[in-house]
């Protein structure tokens, strides 16, 4: 078995750190859902109805922080060397996703208010707009393998932009529709594929 190389080790660090980072946004996002405490007229199953909005907010965060996971893991499986650039983009990145637990708690507990909504899609928005910088800046300065930089490549062009474009939007949807922004987030979820096809067909021509 050949030694890994210095770099390898390091990035090493920086995933561990990252998934470590995300763990715990992730582990916040379940204590935003609170035991119910009865009234005296109420009864256990009334209550467990009234805690399903806030399960919902906490699938759909769960999922997005899950899809932000998902597309950092594969970015940085396929790197091969990093810089200080890099590790500072990364943090910018992981400051953004720590604060989505408490936007999505703002949402639930303000779901019918513009402003939550806004709140919440402009802290994905941003991170998606971190995590797409980063993947530019290492195509860029060429830390892919080459045999991966297929891959990578239409995720760092502006159809890359896409998956933040999504939650961008869904800042000004909030005002016309609280609903039109959720199907935004919703969208993300499922959006990485078609973006990199699409970007790949682009990079071709």
């Amino acid at each position: 078995m050949e030694a890994r190389t210095t770099s390898e080790r390091d990035l090493s660090r920086i995933a561990a750190f990252t998934d470590g980072v995300m763990a715990v946004a992730i582990t916040l996002l379940v204590l935003n859902i609170q035991v119910p405490t009865l009234e005296q007229s109420q009864n256990l199953d009334d209550a467990l109805v009234d805690l399903l909005p806030s399960l919902g907010a906490y699938v759909l965060a769960f999922a997005l922080v899950g899809r932000f996971w998902v597309i950092h893991h594969n970015l940085f499986e396929k790197m091969r060397d990093f810089d200080r650039t890099l590790m500072a983009m990364n943090l910018t990145f992981l400051a953004l996703i720590v604060l989505v637990p408490f936007s999505a708690e703002l949402y639930d507990t303000y779901t019918k208010d513009a402003i939550a909504a806004a709140v919440l899609g402009a802290t994905l928005g941003l991170a998606a707009m971190a995590h797409w910088a980063m993947t530019s800046h290492v195509v860029r300065r060429g830390f892919v393998h080459e045999h991966q930089r297929g891959e990578t490549e239409p995720l760092a062009s502006p159809v890359g932009l896409g998956f933040t474009a999504a939650f961008l939007l869904s800042v000004p949807a909030a005002y016309l529709s609280v609903h039109l922004s959720e199907a935004l987030w919703v969208s993300t979820v499922v959006m990485h594929y078609p973006l990199r096809r699409l970007g790949g067909r682009t990079s071709s021509r």
